[in-house]
């Protein structure tokens, strides 16, 4: 599997002057080139997705130009592009990735230009995306101060975490909002009703392997798409003196006709 997303990548790259004359058409040239933004997600959707998250920022975290936001997993910086002409002189943003070249070209092209936006390269192992990483995801310090931020993003994260690591995360967004602070987080949720849509072939991805807590779709490897009970991820909140703000945000991937997103999302603060 590695050699073959190593050889896809070599593929992207090679596209890349075809790319950067699209983006300079489309007056896009703000925009990672081809091989880093396919990291994010469905190449596709990379703007939608951005503008879409803005939106729940701004309406479901009630987020504030100048307030300070966390976003981990930021890869080659989609988040990052929506915020930089939203965000005031007084706000800030800290974005955090596994991938060092996304974190090296973040660095290079929005860092230089706005110098209230900051990137970290996490050294952190993950089998899938990261395998020769120094440190445990599961026992990870972030490098930031306790009760840092007012915002903290984790899209797409706990969607390839293993349950360990998971906790340790939610550990560490307790220990990292501030009093007030609230935290957008994307799960594939298992639940009665996704388990009703799926005995119906409603959902779209099969969580074939695994236990009562967590499973995920492929068999070598987990990582890639991961799937919790909701109930071990509300004790987990529980444990770590963290609340739900309001219910969950159901998203489409169970087969939920009125699903928000395509993940599921829930707005967490401290208890």
């Amino acid at each position: 599997m590695n050699l073959l997303r190593a050889c896809r990548n070599l593929g992207y790259v090679a596209l890349w002057p075809f790319d950067y004359l699209s983006r300079l058409l489309n007056n896009k040239t703000d925009f990672p080139p081809l091989h880093l933004r396919r990291y994010v997600g469905p190449l596709r959707t990379f703007e939608s997705s951005g503008a879409e998250f803005m939106t729940y920022l701004r309406l479901l975290v009630e987020m504030r130009p100048d307030q300070s936001i966390l976003d981990v997993g930021c890869g080659c910086g989609l988040m990052a592009l929506y915020l930089k002409d939203y965000l005031h002189e007084a706000g800030s943003y800290a974005g955090v990735d596994l991938h060092l070249p996304s974190i090296n070209w973040c660095s290079k092209h929005i860092s230089s230009r706005r110098q209230n936006f900051q990137f970290k390269h996490l050294d952190v192992k993950s089998l899938a995306y990261n395998p020769k990483g120094k440190h445990n995801a599961a026992d990870f310090t972030f490098p930031y101060s306790s009760g840092s931020f007012d915002v903290i993003l984790l899209k797409s994260v706990f969607t390839h975490l293993r349950p360990a690591e998971v906790e340790n995360y939610l550990k560490e967004v307790a220990r990292l909002l501030n009093e007030n602070g609230r935290c957008l987080a994307t799960f594939f949720l298992l639940n009665p009703e996704q388990q009703l849509l799926e005995t119906e072939a409603r959902n779209t991805l099969k969580f074939n392997y695994g236990d009562e807590q967590w499973r995920y779709v492929y068999e070598h490897s987990p990582e890639s798409a991961c799937g919790y009970d909701e109930s071990f991820i509300l004790s987990l909140l529980e444990k770590h003196n963290l609340n739900l703000q309001g219910t969950a945000f159901y998203g489409s991937w169970s087969g939920r006709e009125n699903g928000l997103s395509f993940q599921d999302m829930l707005i967490i603060k401290r208890a």
